[in-house]
C-alpha cells in the first residue's frame, strides 16, 4: 500500500509503459512538448512508464524511469509542481537550480523555460494548473481582479502542513479515478478540481499571499441570503467560488467568514446539507433502478462511502436503510 508521500498511481489512465528508451523519449516529447531529452546511463533492463490524467484546468502525470535523464521544456501557460515519492532530482528555471525530492519541491511559473534532471528510478507525479484558471480562483478569493502574474516563493518544503494537505488531496482525487465502481459525477469533479486549485494557492506562498491572509470586510446579511438562494437554485450544478463571489458581490473569503458567523458552517458545508436533503427525498421515493451509489452521484457526491457517512450523521441512519424501508413500504 502506498504511503501518504507516494504519488498517485493513475493506473486507469496509462500513457506509456515500455522497455524501449526511444519510445519513452518520443512520448515525453509528443505529449508534453519537450524540446530536448537526454538519457544518462541506460541500464540493460530498461523500464519506464507514464500515466496521465487531464481535467478541465489541470492535469497530473505519474511515472518512473529506470535510467537517469534530463529533459528540456519551453515556457507554457501551465504552472507546475513536482510531488516526488522516491529518489531525487533537480529543476532549473529563471537562472536558478532547485532540488526536488520527497522533502521539497519548487513551483515553476508559467511561460518559463525549464530543465529537469531525474535520478534513476525517481518516482513522482507532476501537477500542472493553467495560469488563467489559477488567476480566476485567486480573484474570487480576494475579491478583486488579479491581472499580474502570480510569483511563487521557492523552494516549497513538505514540512508545511498545507503542502502536506495538498498532497493528500491530490492522492485522494486520483484514487477516486482509479476506482472501478462507476464514473465520477461531473459536478463533484468540477468542485474537487476547484478545491485543489484553491489549496494550491494556500499551500505555496506567493506575491498575493499577504492579500489572502488579510482580514476581509464582512458581507451584509442580505449578501449571505443571496448566496443561500443561489445555492438552493443550483444545488445540482457545480458550485464555484467565482459564482459565490458574484452572488454576494464580495470575496469568497469574506463570504466564508460571514457564513461561519451566521450559520456556523462554510458555504460548501451548506451545499452538502442541501444535497443530503435532496438525496433523502430521492431515497424515500426511489426509481425502480435507484441505488445508494446512483443517488449519491446524482446529488453531486464524489465518494459513495463518504456520502453514506455524512448521510448517517445528518439523519441518524444509513442511506441503504432509508432505501430499503422505502421499498418495503411499496410492497
Amino acid at each position: 500500500m502506498l504511503s501518504n508521500s507516494d504519488p498517485p498511481a493513475l493506473h486507469r489512465s496509462p500513457l506509456v509503459d515500455t522497455c524501449n528508451p526511444d519510445e519513452f523519449r518520443e512520448t515525453i516529447v509528443s505529449t508534453f512538448g519537450a524540446r530536448g531529452f537526454d538519457f544518462g546511463n541506460v541500464p540493460q533492463f530498461f523500464r519506464a512508464s507514464r500515466n496521465y490524467l487531464r481535467l478541465k484546468s489541470l492535469d497530473v502525470a505519474y511515472g518512473t524511469c529506470s535510467a537517469p535523464y534530463k529533459v528540456y521544456f519551453p515556457g507554457s501557460a501551465m504552472i507546475k509542481q513536482h510531488f516526488v515519492a522516491r529518489n531525487n532530482g533537480r529543476t532549473r528555471f529563471g537562472g536558478k537550480q532547485f532540488d526536488i525530492g520527497p522533502e521539497e519541491s519548487a513551483v515553476i511559473p508559467a511561460w518559463t523555460e525549464m530543465t529537469h534532471e531525474y535520478e534513476a528510478d525517481l518516482e513522482q507525479s507532476l501537477f500542472r494548473i493553467e495560469a488563467p484558471a489559477l488567476q480566476s480562483k485567486l480573484s474570487a478569493v480576494v475579491g478583486m481582479p488579479v491581472t499580474r502574474d502570480i510569483e511563487f516563493v521557492t523552494p516549497s518544503l513538505f514540512t508545511n502542513p498545507s503542502l502536506q494537505r495538498l498532497r493528500r488531496m491530490l492522492r485522494f482525487m486520483v484514487d477516486e479515478f482509479d476506482r472501478d465502481d462507476g464514473g465520477i459525477p461531473s459536478a463533484a469533479m468540477v468542485e474537487f478540481e476547484q478545491l485543489l486549485i484553491v489549496s494550491f494557492l494556500t499551500a505555496n506562498r506567493h506575491n498575493f499571499s499577504e492579500l489572502m491572509d488579510r482580514e476581509q470586510p464582512r458581507p451584509a446579511p442580505w449578501q449571505v441570503r443571496m448566496v443561500e438562494e443561489y445555492i438552493h437554485a443550483n444545488w445540482n450544478q457545480p458550485i464555484t467560488v467565482e459564482a459565490l463571489a458574484a452572488a454576494a458581490g464580495a470575496s469568497t473569503r469574506s463570504v466564508f467568514k460571514a457564513f461561519r458567523d451566521a450559520r456556523s458552517c462554510s458555504p460548501m458545508a451548506f451545499v452538502k446539507g442541501i444535497r443530503l436533503t435532496h438525496a433523502r427525498c430521492l431515497l424515500k421515493k426511489p426509481d425502480q433502478g435507484a441505488t445508494v451509489v446512483s443517488v449519491a452521484f446524482a446529488c453531486g457526491f464524489l465518494n459513495a462511502g463518504h456520502f453514506a457517512r455524512d448521510y448517517r450523521r445528518a439523519f441518524g441512519e444509513l442511506p441503504s436503510a432509508t432505501l430499503a424501508y422505502a421499498r418495503h413500504r411499496r410492497h
